[in-house]
């Protein structure tokens, strides 16, 4: 898997380049996620405007994330999803657990 890291104002960013479709690729995106929290970030965003397509293992890791980092008083978001993830989002109702923004900017 390749991403990259930045910042968004409190939000740290991760920009997820290709696809999250099976289990090992899944794994190391939780990883990314966890190493980013045990060094004290509580504001995560993910940067899905390189993603083409989530399966269910990226999806359960994100959720497991969202599990810990509202554990420790913080948030996940998804941004920049392409239509038909978003529409997968919001079918499998992950918008009530996970912040979903069209934009960097729209992050609260």
């Amino acid at each position: 898997m390749k991403y990259t890291s930045s910042r968004h104002g409190e939000y740290a960013v991760i920009k997820v380049e290709g696809n999250l479709v099976n289990d090992p690729i899944a794994n190391e995106f939780k990883q990314v996620i966890y190493d980013l929290m045990d060094k004290g970030e509580k504001y995560i965003a993910i940067d899905c405007s390189e993603m083409q397509f989530i399966g269910s293992s990226g999806i359960g890791k994100l959720l497991l994330a969202y599990k810990r980092i509202t554990d420790l008083g913080g948030k996940i978001a998804v941004v920049n999803l392409h239509p038909e993830m978003k529409d997968l989002f919001i079918a499998f109702k992950l918008q009530e657990f996970i912040s979903i923004c069209d934009s960097l900017d729209d992050l609260k």
